[in-house]
Order: C-alpha cells, then structure tokens, then sequence
C-alpha cells in the first residue's frame, strides 16, 4: 500500500464532506447557483473516485491488518440483501428536501437514512470480511463517508421544524422509533412488493456478477 492510495482516500472523503457540510453548501450555492453546485460537486467526486480507483489499482494489497473470522463472509452474504433492499427503497421513494421532508412513509418508517444506512452497512460488512491494508482503507473510507453523511443530515434535519418533526416521527435505526415493529411492519407494507423484489433481484445480479467485477466469489464458503 503506498502514500498515494492514502491520499487519494482523503481527498475521496474530502470531496464528499467539505462541499456538503451545512454551512458551506448554502454559500456555494449562493455564488454558483444550484446548477453550478451541482456540476462542480458531481464532477468533484468522480475526478477524486477515478483517482482513488487509479491509485488502488496501483498499489499493492499491503500488510495485513487482521484475519477475519469464518463468519465473515456469511455474515456478507446475509447483510447484503438488506443493502440493495435500503438502496431500491431509497431511489424509488420520495423524500422532500432536508427543509422540509415529506410525510415518512415506506422505507422511512424503517430508517430516516436508508441510502447512509445502506452504505455504511456495505462498508462495515466488507471491511469485517477484509484484512490487508488496501481493502481496509477501501472499506474504512466508503464507513468514514457514510458516518458523515449519518452526521450531517441530522445536523441539517435539527435546523427546520419540518426536519425536527420528522426526526420525531422517525428513527436511525429500524425498529427503534416510536412506533417500533408495528411501524416497521407498516413500512414494509408501503414499500410494496416490487421494491422487495428489486432489491433481491439487484442482489442476485451482484452475486452473478461480483467475481467478474471484483475477482471474488461471495459464496466461495459455501464449499
């Protein structure tokens, strides 16, 4: 593992978190307009992710940090389907703005960050499957990313009374807000059929496709 990975890992983590952060993210939109935000965040992030990819690509495994135990990778193979469920969810039901958040239904009666939620839980499930340092900064970066962003909309959720009454109606974590299983019984209920079935199918592509991409087999323990 080189220098330059470690670089690029901080400056992947700084292009997300500085242009994002509350009190930055309104000047810049001030002075470059929503659309101009826009482009020089999203290019921003690619620019940095292309160079993280270039510099990850280029060094090699580095020392190992830790062996995982046998039950890391089942414990992947088990979390995942709930990942591309968060994330199916996430894209497919409309939340308002930060401001002003719709009324919480479908997967925010389980979550009120369910795209963060699903990051994280892909980050901190590969990293505990991982132990070289190459894989471990991957890892530990993309769970740095989601934490912040964890962070910084409920940072921005507490400025509004809209966000602050959706905070009231809805929890971090599923099945600890204030309507526990029988609000997340309802949120499965509203999410429908096809989502659930999206995320599996999503998640039956990756495993298809996952040695092709990424040379590992996620059900290699299966024997």
């Amino acid at each position: 593992m080189t220098a330059s990975l470690t670089l690029a890992a901080a400056l992947l983590f700084l292009s997300h978190a500085l242009p994002s952060w509350p009190g930055v993210r309104p000047a810049l939109i001030a002075r470059l307009g929503r659309g101009g935000f826009a482009t020089i965040h999203s290019v921003g992030s690619l620019v940095t992710l292309a160079l993280f990819v270039l510099a990850y690509r280029a060094a090699d495994g580095g020392e190992v940090v830790f062996t995982p135990f046998d039950w890391a990778a089942p414990l992947v193979a088990m979390v995942m389907p709930i990942v591309f469920l968060l994330l199916v969810a996430r894209v497919t039901t409309r939340f308002g703005s930060q401001s002003e958040p719709n009324p919480p239904r479908g997967v925010y009666r389980l979550t009120r960050a369910p795209g963060s939620l699903a990051l994280l839980l892909w980050a901190l499930a590969h990293l505990n499957a991982t132990g070289d340092g190459r894989r471990v900064l991957l890892f530990g970066t993309m769970a740095a990313i989601a934490l912040f962003a964890l962070v910084k909309n409920e940072v921005v959720l507490r400025r509004s009374p809209g966000g602050r009454a959706f905070r009231a109606e809805t929890s971090l974590l599923p099945l600890a807000g204030p309507q526990g299983w029988r609000g997340a019984l309802r949120g499965l209920a509203e999410m429908g059929p096809a989502r659930l079935a999206g995320g599996l199918a999503a998640y039956g592509g990756m495993l298809m496709l996952h040695p092709l991409l990424f040379g590992v087999d996620p059900l290699y323990w299966i024997g």
